[in-house]
């Protein structure tokens, strides 16, 4: 009985979802009908009906005809099919062929889409003839009146077009002809060639306004403007050379005639109407006379430096030459009581021979300028130079000087660290003497006599003759390490002495009580007297630590507290 029912609510779910299925492709076949319909009526015949008010000649009539021809096969053939496709695809859903109707409703939506984009390319076309000839209409009286300004401009000022006024006549005749061109293409109904010839006209008659503004002043820097600054150089240059000025490596002549022939091309480009590099040579002409301008500028400057600097120049040669004579007399003071190393006394003969080039040069340099055979610009390229070498050995000679004085100066200093040390070492004595220790162990016998062995070294370093610095301050940080050392083995060994001695004292008390106590503390009395301080405190403290725990503590305050008071 259940699996009937179950059978039953199965079949009743199949009967349901189908005609559900089937209502949603009839809903399918319904919007492709109404997609159809909208097709179908789409306003192509009155746009079509626009064309008809143009010229119906030549590419307009071509034109017309096969839009026409297209509508009337998608009215007449294409549509049509689509509702017999349409027929097809329902009775397949009747039949329950919902496989096929799916797949023929696929094609259909794919047919649709096409004549959709075809009906849309039509009115698309049709539109842009229209627009342009529209456009082009307005667009043509635009033009003419361009056309004639240029025209009017041309005659009233063709003195100012120079050679380039001939041929400006004739693209403005050729220009003229294109009116003539796109009368002829609109009264033939080639509306779309004759927008071809209205932009390639816009863009010519664009060309030759910009060209007919730029000429005439192209025309009057090459013809004017430029040849007067070239004439201006040469007179300049002449009267330079008259004064005596050295120019002959500038070949100015040679120069100013190679920008002349360069205007001359410039006038040429202008007659052929390459305006653009017309423009260009002259911009590179106005930069290359501003750059000889420059040049002869440079040279007159030049003159004013050579005849300022050179005095200066040979006092700062001079000024050098005497702090060199006192710095060797001072190095060979110097010599006597310092051993100089061989770089420095290299370095020193080094400055004393670039002084001499360097005075030679500037002798040569003197002959040149009083000569009169080489130009300023170069002269004082050199001087420049030789100023730069001079500052340059200023520096070196003045870093050598420092190095001497600086010897002294680390003399003085080393005999300074000298006495210090020697006071920190007789300082660690007095704390032994003061201490009042049995004696001093072995060991920090030896660390005494290295460290005082060492101040004997740094002594008679420094009292060699000539000083050697270098083994000074070598000695100086041997003996530096080994004071240092000494005396923080006497602060060490003080403070384990006393810190012994106390603990023995504080552990007296145990003695009698503790044998084991008083093993270790006559152990730590018989280190003690020997002077191993520090093996004494060892057996002190485990001694007392033995019988009272933290007690060498109490010792250390006890002991710190006092230390803090006597301060």
């Amino acid at each position: 009985m259940g699996m009937a029912w179950i059978v039953l609510l199965l079949g009743a779910g199949a009967i349901i979802y189908n005609q559900m299925y089937r209502k949603r492709m009839y809903r399918e076949i319904d919007q492709l009908e109404e997609w159809k319909i909208s097709l179908m009526n789409r306003p192509v015949p009155d746009e079509l009906a626009k064309v008809k008010q143009l010229n119906m000649t030549g590419e307009t009539e071509q034109l017309f005809e096969r839009w026409r021809q297209q509508w009337d096969n998608i009215v007449a053939v294409k549509l049509p099919n689509v509702e017999e496709q349409l027929f097809d695809a329902e009775r397949l859903i009747d039949k329950y062929r919902y496989r096929q109707a799916r797949r023929l409703l696929g094609h259909i939506a794919d047919g649709l889409h096409r004549l959709e984009e075809e009906v849309h390319e039509i009115i698309h076309e049709v539109n842009e003839l229209i627009g342009s000839e529209e456009q082009s209409r307005t667009e043509i009286e635009e033009l003419r009146a361009a056309h004639r300004e240029a025209k009017k401009t041309l005659l009233a000022y063709r003195y100012t077009f120079g050679p380039a006024a001939d041929l400006l006549d004739v693209r403005l005749t050729e220009a003229e002809k294109q009116f003539q061109r796109f009368a002829e293409l609109t009264e033939t109904g080639n509306y779309l060639a004759a927008r071809d010839v209205v932009l390639a006209l816009k863009e010519e008659l664009v060309r030759l306004k910009a060209m007919m503004e730029e000429i005439p002043g192209l025309l009057g820097e090459c013809q004017t403007s430029l040849p007067a600054q070239l004439a201006e150089l040469g007179d300049g240059y002449r009267e330079m050379e008259e004064r005596g000025y050295i120019l002959d490596h500038l070949h100015m002549e040679r120069t100013l005639q190679e920008k002349r022939d360069k205007i001359e091309q410039c006038l040429a480009m202008i007659s052929e109407l390459r305006v653009e590099e017309a423009k260009q040579t002259a911009a590179e002409l106005k930069e290359e006379i501003e750059a000889l301008y420059d040049l002869l500028e440079n040279e007159v400057l030049a003159h004013q430096y050579v005849q300022t600097e050179m005095p200066r120049i040979g006092g700062m040669l001079q000024e050098l030459a005497a702090e060199a004579k006192e710095t060797e007399a001072e190095a060979l003071f110097v010599q006597q009581s310092y051993h100089l190393p061989p770089s420095d006394l290299e370095k020193y003969r080094s400055i004393e021979k670039q002084l001499h080039q360097l005075q030679k040069r500037f002798v040569l340099l003197q002959d040149r300028a009083a000569e009169a055979k080489t130009a300023y610009s170069l002269l004082k390229e050199e001087l420049e130079q030789l100023v730069s070498q001079i500052d340059l050995m200023k520096e070196e000679h003045e870093q050598f000087r420092t190095m001497l004085q600086t010897l002294r100066k680390d003399e003085l200093i080393a005999r300074e660290k000298l006495d210090g040390m020697r006071k920190t070492l007789a300082e660690a004595l007095r704390l032994v003497q003061k201490s009042r220790l049995p004696g001093l162990p072995e060991p920090y016998a030896m660390e005494l006599t290295e460290a005082k062995r060492s101040l004997q070294a740094v002594a008679a370093r420094l009292e060699e003759k000539p000083l050697d610095m270098p083994a000074v301050d070598r000695a100086l940080e041997e003996a530096k390490t080994a004071v240092e050392r000494l005396y923080e083995r006497t602060m060490e060994m003080i403070e384990q002495a006393t810190l012994a001695e106390r603990t023995i004292q504080y552990g007296n008390r145990y003695r009698r009580r503790y044998p084991s106590v008083r093993k270790r503390l006559e152990e730590a009395e018989f280190l003690f007297r020997h002077y191993d301080y520090e093996e004494a405190l060892r057996q002190a403290v485990a001694a007392v630590e033995e019988v009272e725990p933290g007690a060498f503590d109490r010792v250390q305050q006890l002991w710190q507290e006092n230390n803090d008071r006597e301060q």
